[in-house]
């Protein structure tokens, strides 16, 4: 049986580990630190604006999403933006979906008026095909 909960702090040692695998999947020569990741999360966990869940299957963590709310001034609304989100392969589609759902019903529930999520280039055909608009990109460039 798979559970959706809310993490806590005590969860991101295991879910920095999930977190790893998806950094090594969507940029291979990457130098991920899971201390760092961790360090990051808990910081964002002080804001109530915050919320990450996970979804277990026999007491261990499958998948995860992270989001929170923000003002658009642009667009005169508060968005819900989902800043990180993973599920191992094995465990795709019906996880993916409850944890993204998940994130939706939240922000509704505090008046989000649009969800975003950031996502890998990898995996934009995924959204456009559950109807989510391509609307920016990052780009990057070491220093």
């Amino acid at each position: 049986m798979i559970k959706i909960a809310e993490c806590t702090k005590k969860d991101l040692p295991l879910l920095s580990v999930l977190w790893e695998k998806m950094i090594y999947e969507v940029m291979p020569i990457s130098n991920p630190s899971k201390e760092l990741w961790i360090k990051h999360i808990e910081a964002y966990m002080e804001h109530h604006d915050f919320k990450a869940y996970k979804a277990i299957v026999s007491g261990v963590p499958i998948g995860y999403i992270a989001g929170m709310l923000f003002a658009d001034p642009a667009m005169s609304h508060i968005v819900a933006i989902g800043l990180e989100f993973y599920v191992l392969p094995e465990y795709r589609g019906d996880i993916g979906t409850r944890l993204y759902l998940k994130l939706v019903k939240l922000g509704k529930a505090r008046g989000a008026k649009e969800m975003r999520l950031i996502c890998y280039k990898k995996s934009l055909s995924q959204w456009e095909q559950n109807n989510l608009d391509v609307m920016s990109y990052f780009v990057r460039k070491e220093l």
